[in-house]
């Protein structure tokens, strides 16, 4: 296989996808009056990323498929995250505790189910939960996104082995067609038998649960193998290029990406019918097909826009795109509760524009200070275990 290549731009588009999980979460477009119709091609985005970096980094090692070996791979690839979970789930759990605290004193036969709630939370397994409200989104929202990833991880060795097994390119671009018929088809039975956008099973099945939002990274995985096979089979990455025609496509990717989604989705959502529904909520439909083009031009990143997503300090933010992701919850889940439940601040009071920066300062700033914690607490574990070898070097 060809050198190694590091992926810069897609470490900045990271980054970029988390703003507009921040914008959202933030209540920042509800308050600047922008329709929000492409969160899930963001999702898949980054479900897409993680599949085509883990097989580019892996598909060269030999991963067992033994089922034990599989669960420690996939807590493996979990455990640096996991401390940050357990930590914002935990701050979370005070805020309910603190504004909630006359529910745990008037009703105490509530407080077995909430308990079990937390430790199904805490164990990361809230994903697998048909109940958003109860299970996948309660204390820190975001992390059922690492309960998805936790299965994603466990089932890769398995999905290494059978794309290994395609061996061309040809291949590959029809196992991504009947993974994308599979989850079209799979969306129109769920849809049909319990009503579509009417029932909260489906929209879970399509947006949260492991199973489907697998496929995403499934993809991703499909990706990957396309672009080691033609690594093999040429110097992709050295060949002639226009900069400016890059540019252009890059620029269009961003667009699709984060404007057209808008309308496209919007208008097959609206003008579709249930077939509409199932095209728009399709894991590997609509939301794949509006993210991929981004996702391509970053792997490659030949245009300028590449480039300026190659600067050190916008790599790095994408580097702490997971604490980022696990710590903006806490600043404006806080914020919510004291909108409700101290000030009487309606949600679309113009004034909570100016909330929304300093959510964002502060959960940089923190995602910042945490990343040199573990970094400082990383360097003190690796100092304190080669230093019983030191010594039985010096005394041999």
């Amino acid at each position: 296989m060809a050198v190694r290549k590091k992926f810069d731009a897609l470490q900045t588009l990271r980054f970029l996808l988390f703003l507009v999980v921040f914008g959202e979460h933030s209540g920042f477009y509800r308050l600047i009056g922008v329709p929000i119709f492409f969160e899930i091609s963001i999702m898949s985005v980054f479900l897409m990323m993680s599949g085509f970096l883990m097989f580019y980094t892996y598909s060269e090692r030999e991963l067992s498929t033994n089922p034990v070996e599989n669960v420690k791979f996939s807590i493996g690839r979990i455990k640096k995250l996991y401390p940050l979970h357990v930590e914002t789930a935990l701050i979370q759990l005070a805020f309910v505790i603190f504004f909630f605290f006359d529910y745990f004193r008037t009703s105490p036969e509530g407080f077995g189910y909430f308990a079990f709630r937390v430790g199904v939370n805490l164990a990361l397994l809230q994903a697998w939960v048909p109940n958003l409200e109860q299970y996948t989104f309660f204390l820190n929202g975001p992390s059922w996104f690492l309960s998805v990833m936790i299965f994603a991880y466990f089932l890769f060795p398995y999905i290494v082995k059978l794309l290994k097994r395609l061996k061309t390119i040809r291949n590959g671009v029809i196992a991504a067609v009947l993974l994308f018929a599979i989850s079209f088809i799979a969306t129109i039975i769920v849809g049909s038998k319990t009503g579509y956008l009417d029932s909260e099973f489906f929209i879970w099945f399509t947006m949260n649960s492991p199973i489907m939002r697998t496929t995403d990274f499934i993809l991703g995985c499909i990706i990957g193998f396309i672009y080691v096979e033609r690594r093999k089979t040429r110097d992709i990455d050295a060949k002639p290029y226009s900069k400016g025609l890059w540019t252009f496509y890059e620029i269009m990717a961003f667009l699709l990406l984060q404007v057209f989604s808008v309308f496209i989705v919007a208008g097959v959502y609206l003008i579709g019918g249930d077939i509409g529904i199932a095209l728009a909520y399709c894991t590997v439909g609509l939301p794949c097909l509006i993210g991929l083009p981004m996702l391509l031009v970053c792997i490659y990143g030949r245009g300028y826009m590449s480039k300026l997503f190659s600067w050190k300090p916008l790599v790095y933010l994408g580097d702490i795109t997971m604490y980022t992701y696990l710590i903006h919850y806490i600043y404006t889940q806080l914020w919510a509760y004291l909108q409700d439940y101290v000030f009487g601040i309606d949600k679309s009071d113009p004034r909570n524009l100016y909330i929304v920066p300093v959510e964002f300062v502060l959960t940089i700033g923190s995602a910042i200070l945490y990343d040199k914690f573990r970094k400082k607490r990383a360097a003190a574990a690796k100092a304190r275990a080669t230093r019983p070898m030191e010594g039985q070097v010096e005394g041999a």
